[in-house]
């Protein structure tokens, strides 16, 4: 192909998108959002240690943006937050990017039945606990990162039946620990039994991959039932065989929700296999998750968060046990700023790894308490829904 031929393609292909493009885009609705935040928090266990344990005070600034477009067919948005800390006693930790998080988003509308979506998570972070939503575990102040994104399908087989198909690739670094690289294919179909009662049934394929470790390969199979029980209530039901490592173990998971006028609940329990940041291979966890809320008016809010995990190696290695409690209150004094103070607690049992024989280790406990108080100041532009199709309703999605 001649030079001026392959200057022409790309520039045929970037004409297609904007044609095609041009009606899904015809009319946006942009909206631009901004937040900035600025508090104190004290942590009393900085590096997560089980002895000499060092505590301060930390001065935090955070802003944040979220920008999107939306239209009939198709929907665009994208958030960006970055933390800036200060301590008052280890300034050698001062840095403008303890914490640096963005996601995108994309959701297309190709015809009635069916909607294609694309999302992309980044996450920079001091503080690797947050990576470890499955199982509640903490760790030193360490550099942790994760990059992940993939596409979806969702259709509509018929007037009471969708289905799902969807790809993800995550990449976790941390340093000092083991990258782990994460491939998760998931198919999904839902029938709705009645106004009230949805069947489910999923395949999950988990390749998961360590830097000088074998791979693992994981494939589980659920079948499910959700029951709505009053307008903001519902009962959740997932349940079915993962096999792994020549072996099966059974996945599960119980979720209890029930809404009110002031007060919200809901109650989680879960058997799954998963990983953690830094470390080689999987995991199976258990885990048992409650959450209150309460408004006692429109402008105050508090709530609590307690729960409970109990981590093992899928190989039979030593328990480790992780109890979270998160309390939470949050005042709007107008409606650009709030008053937001938080409490975290986690207290840790026992380690990963297993103690030599005959040493004399006992049970390693390791705890950790942060208290936080800050102003949040912003401005908020909701966009307005999409006209809907003639002949049906075909909203983009929000």
């Amino acid at each position: 192909m001649s030079r001026r031929g392959k200057r022409v393609k790309p520039g045929i292909a970037l004409l297609g998108v904007i044609v095609f493009g041009g009606r899904a885009l015809a009319e946006p609705d942009l909206y631009l959002n901004g937040s900035l935040s600025l508090g104190g928090a004290r942590d009393d266990n900085l590096f997560y240690t089980a002895e000499s344990r060092q505590s301060d005070v930390i001065s935090r600034l955070t802003p944040e943006l979220e920008a999107g477009s939306r239209s009939e067919r198709l929907t665009l948005a994208g958030r960006w937050a970055l933390d800036a800390e200060r301590f008052a006693d280890h300034t050698e930790l001062n840095t403008n990017r303890a914490r640096e998080s963005a996601s995108f988003d994309l959701h297309s509308r190709w015809s009635r039945p069916l909607t294609f979506s694309l999302h992309a998570d980044y996450l920079s972070t001091l503080t690797p606990g947050e990576l470890n939503l499955a199982t509640g575990l903490s760790a030193g102040r360490r550099r942790a990162r994760r990059v992940s994104g993939g596409p979806s399908l969702d259709w509509k087989l018929g007037p009471t039946t969708d289905g799902t198909l969807g790809y993800t690739l995550t990449k976790d670094d941390l340093v000092g620990g083991i990258p782990a690289q994460t491939r998760a294919a998931a198919l999904g179909l839902e029938h709705r039994l009645s106004p009230r009662t949805t069947a489910t049934a999923g395949y999950n394929f988990n390749r998961y991959t360590f830097e000088g470790v074998a791979p693992v390969n994981v494939h589980t199979l659920t079948l499910g039932c959700e029951r709505e029980i009053g307008p903001k209530s519902s009962i959740t039901l997932r349940a079915g065989p993962r096999y792994s490592e020549r072996r099966f173990d059974p996945e599960a998971s119980l979720a209890l929700q029930r809404g009110g006028k002031r007060i919200d609940s809901s109650l989680t329990l879960a058997r799954s296999q998963t990983t953690v940041i830094g470390e080689a291979g999987t995991f199976v966890t258990n885990s048992v998750l409650s959450a209150l809320s309460y408004k006692p008016r429109p402008s105050v809010r508090l709530s609590a968060t307690p729960g409970a995990y109990w981590i093992k190696d899928t190989l039979g290695g030593p328990q480790t046990r992780v109890y979270v409690l998160g309390l939470e209150g949050s005042w709007r004094v107008s409606d650009w700023l709030s008053f937001v103070t938080t409490y975290r607690r986690n207290l840790q049992r026992g380690t990963l790894v297993a103690t030599v024989p005959g040493t004399g280790d006992t049970v390693q406990e390791i705890s950790r308490n942060t208290f936080f108080v800050g102003l949040l100041a912003g401005w908020k532009e909701t966009p307005r829904a999409p006209a809907a199709a003639a002949g049906g309703s075909e909203g983009g999605t929000p």
